[in-house]
């Protein structure tokens, strides 16, 4: 085990190992059946230890935070969140503005992508395809995303993967550290500042962070589009009422005791107002796509989302033999509120007020593990209360409380995790007069009906390790069984879905999906100089996969015509993520591709969101005086597989040019966005139901900095 992250590793069959730390390794814990366990400083960064006809074999690297899914991690680089997800192979982002994030991962998204802080869900807000969470990971010392289930730690949302965000702490941060920068972006006018400090001497933490982000109307290359048989203008090229602002701050303190046990809390405050874009929400009307003159400005259609969030940590010390005790209990609250002019679908009075929908949440969360060199247990428990209020009603009210067990073990090559969920649901009943034509009350509409449930479900994972040292290539080989329960979304839903442009309606009837998945990664480090290349494949089959139906049925009620009402139908997935490096001297070639395919086996159309296959070519040029250009090619093909009586959606080659600076002070970046200014459709965005292309050219101009001094190890 290395300390001060608490990574542990295993040796081969030689009994040589190697361990490692983001930040230094102080010291290494060394325990093994039939020897003393011992516990070494290192002083030049390695160590190496013989021990006479030592023959073991341990498995895998345990994680005291994720378990051993982090083999199958990969790091977010540094820069804007969303463009690095829509520029990572098997990544996407649906377009929710600048401050929102709703993450697309091989084609799946909501609730079966886990969005993890400090390895909490991020429930806030995640109902469809058009609400996304509040995260600022320019106040984060750590962004990771995973692809695939299996992962028994990060919750029962992870059935499609997550991303992982990790706030500083005592365990991840050393000496004191200032981290601050800001950027201005021309063509899309915004601009951005934050500033992070973190403080780790002797046996204290303390961090404190604050980011603020203004925005304008997106930018688009086109002049006019078609919604509805109808044709409308667009002035300037631009989305109005699509700007808005981004708050964050963050907040936290560690303390390790004297008997070694290290506690923790973290905070953090978000508030992001913005507006929207007047075809999301009712008919726009000519009049309502007029260019402001005010750049910031916004009105209604507007959103409002609010988090507050704290996470205490508590870990104890490694004993002798490697085991160690882990706490973890976290509170939330969530609010997201959207403003629009007072409409009615149908029949009926108007609405006397601009409040058209309101989400109001509290979320629980609580973690017990005993972490030990081969096996690993313990219990989560989970609870979330949600009230619903506004004109344009979405779901009801409802909660919802999960409690699962895990445990994971070693075994002599390969590591199984179990996770068994039980999830009890209940929402309330919701009902609305009924109008006709001349406005008389004609009976109820029931939207939606009470229920309780008490629902199963779990992942069972089993993954192998393995390595070919003559060729370099290392790899994981994964398969897993997991059973994910339905979203409350997906059982009372019965509302307009502006993401979709599309009335959709929950099923009561739906029962857990079950799927059957296996996936390989393979991968070759190569130096400073030569090839690397990874490889990550798999193919799931999913047993009643809940999706929207591809085409809906007619519904005589006072809101809406059309319904598409969610169903269970088994389904196939399919892709694969590939990356081809080339290192030689100053200059980086790099080639990165995916491709995506799944399908509904009774209908034979694609899911819905299925991303098209990209190919991403990149050139990096270096110098020796901190100067780095980068150009990017982005060929995305034409989306065939399409979904809910979509049309295809045609393919683009798109171009981005960035160019960095390193000083003595800091980093200068230069980055142009679509470079040719290219008109192309989003196949996933919520504007691509409006004829909408995706956005324009622009260019960024941004700054930033790291003030260290003082540095000190964390250890005693």
């Amino acid at each position: 085990m290395a300390r001060p992250c608490g990574l542990v590793t295993s040796s081969d069959a030689a009994g040589a190992f190697r361990v490692s730390c983001p930040h230094g390794v102080d010291t290494i814990a060394v325990s093994c059946v039939g020897f003393a366990s011992q516990r070494l400083a290192v002083t030049d960064g390695h160590t190496d230890i013989w021990l006479e006809e030592l023959q073991v074999e341990l498995g895998q690297a345990l994680i005291a935070t994720v378990g051993p899914s982090e083999m199958e991690s990969q790091e977010l680089r540094s820069g804007e969140l969303m463009q690095q997800l829509d520029r990572t192979p098997g990544l996407q982002s649906l377009d929710l503005g600048a401050g929102l994030i709703q993450p697309v991962i091989r084609g799946l998204y909501g609730s079966r992508v886990a969005v993890l802080e400090d390895g909490v869900s991020q429930q806030g807000g995640r109902w469809g395809s058009d609400h996304g969470v509040l995260v600022a990971p320019e106040l984060q010392v750590a962004n990771t995303w995973t692809a695939g289930g299996g992962h028994v730690w990060m919750g029962p949302e992870s059935a499609g993967g997550g991303l992982r965000f990790e706030s500083p702490s005592l365990m991840n941060t050393n000496g004191v550290n200032t981290r601050w920068g800001s950027a201005a972006r021309f063509g899309n006018s915004r601009g951005q500042v934050f500033i992070l400090h973190t403080d780790s001497r002797d046996d204290r933490h303390w961090h404190a962070g604050i980011s603020g982000a203004q925005f304008g109307a997106n930018q688009v290359p086109q002049r006019s589009f078609s919604y509805i048989g109808r044709t409308y203008t667009l002035e300037t090229g631009q989305l109005p009422n699509t700007g808005g602002r981004a708050l964050h701050a963050v907040a936290g303190v560690g303390r390790r005791f004297q008997n070694q046990w290290v506690g923790g809390l973290a905070m953090r405050f978000s508030d992001v107002r913005q507006g929207l874009f007047p075809g999301i929400i009712g008919v726009p009307m000519q009049g309502d796509l007029a260019p402001s003159d005010a750049i910031f400005d916004i009105d209604i259609p507007q959103q409002h989302a609010s988090r507050v969030q704290a996470v205490f940590t508590l870990q104890g010390p490694s004993t002798v033999t490697g085991q160690q005790w882990t706490a973890k209990a976290a509170s939330s609250w969530n609010q997201r509120q959207e403003f629009a002019p007072p409409h009615a679908h149908g029949w009926g009075p108007l609405p006397d007020s601009d409040l058209s929908l309101s989400l109001e949440e509290w979320n629980g969360f609580v973690e017990f593990k005993r972490i030990g060199p081969h096996t690993t247990f313990g219990f989560q428990l989970e609870a979330q209360e949600v009230q619903m209020a506004g004109w344009e009603f979405l779901l009801p009210s409802h909660r919802r409380v999960r409690i699962s067990a895990i445990g994971e073990t070693v075994l002599t090559r390969s590591t199984l995790s179990v996770r068994v969920d039980a999830v009890h649901a209940a929402q309330d009943g919701y009902t609305e007069p009924l109008f006709n034509a001349s406005g008389d009350v004609v009976g109820e509409d029931v939207r939606a009906t009470a229920f309780e449930k008490l629902t199963p479900g779990g992942m069972v994972a089993w993954q192998r390790p393995f390595r070919w040292d003559k060729r370099g290539v290392s790899g994981t080989t994964t398969f897993a069984f997991h059973g994910r329960v339905p979203s409350n979304y997906e059982w009372g839903a019965n509302g307009i879905h502006h993401g979709t442009f599309r009335f959709e309606q929950g099923n009561p009837e739906l029962t857990p999906e079950w799927t059957a998945e296996g996936r390989c990664q393979l991968k070759r480090a190569g130096s400073n100089r030569g090839w690397s290349w990874r490889a990550d494949g798999f193919a799931a089959l999913h047993r009643g996969f809940i999706s929207l139906t591809p085409s809906p049925r007619f519904a005589p009620i006072s809101h809406a015509g059309l319904i598409h009402r969610f169903e269970a139908n088994d389904a196939f997935r399919t892709g694969m993520e590939a990356t081809l490096t080339r290192t030689q001297d100053r200059h980086t070639w790099e080639a990165a591709g995916s491709v995506l395919g799944q399908w509904d086996l009774r209908t034979g159309l694609g899911l819905p969101f299925t991303t098209p296959s990209q190919l991403l070519i990149s050139w990096e040029g270096r110098t020796g005086k901190g100067s780095a250009l980068k150009a990017t090619a982005r060929a995305i093909a034409p989306a065939t597989l399409t979904a809910r009586n979509e049309s295809s959606t045609p393919g683009a080659l798109l171009a981005d040019l960035s160019l960095n600076q390193t000083m003595r002070k800091g980093t200068w970046s230069l980055r142009v966005h679509n470079v040719l200014n290219t008109a192309w459709l989003d196949h996933i965005s919520a504007y691509r139901a409006l004829g909408l292309v995706a956005q324009g050219r622009w260019v960024e101009l941004r700054f930033s900095a790291s003030l260290k001094q003082n540095q000190k190890s964390t250890l005693k």
